[in-house]
């Protein structure tokens, strides 16, 4: 693979990995939530640790500029490369 293939397939793959950190994380806080209500812990708590869930989630959907900027720079030069394939080959 091309440098610039390794590069494309790295900026694609960057904003896919960051949003599924997020939610990995809301996931996590979500089960951690229904442990603590199944050792009756206290209301507010576990209305935190849903809270926290959610902010993880909201985060995870909304993409930042600059990853919408990767994205789009490594889908350009995915395209640029498949365009000079075909014209090679």
């Amino acid at each position: 693979m091309t440098k610039a293939g390794l590069v494309s397939d790295a900026l694609i793959l960057a904003p896919a990995i960051w949003a599924c950190s997020f939610l990995l994380r809301s996931r996590w806080y979500e089960r951690e939530a229904d442990r603590l209500l199944a050792r009756n812990a206290d209301e507010h708590t576990v209305q935190l640790k849903r809270e926290e869930a959610r902010y993880y989630q909201d985060f995870a959907r909304v993409m930042p500029n600059y990853m919408l900027a990767a994205l789009t720079l490594g889908l350009a030069i995915r395209a640029f490369l498949i365009i000079a394939a075909m014209m090679a080959g």
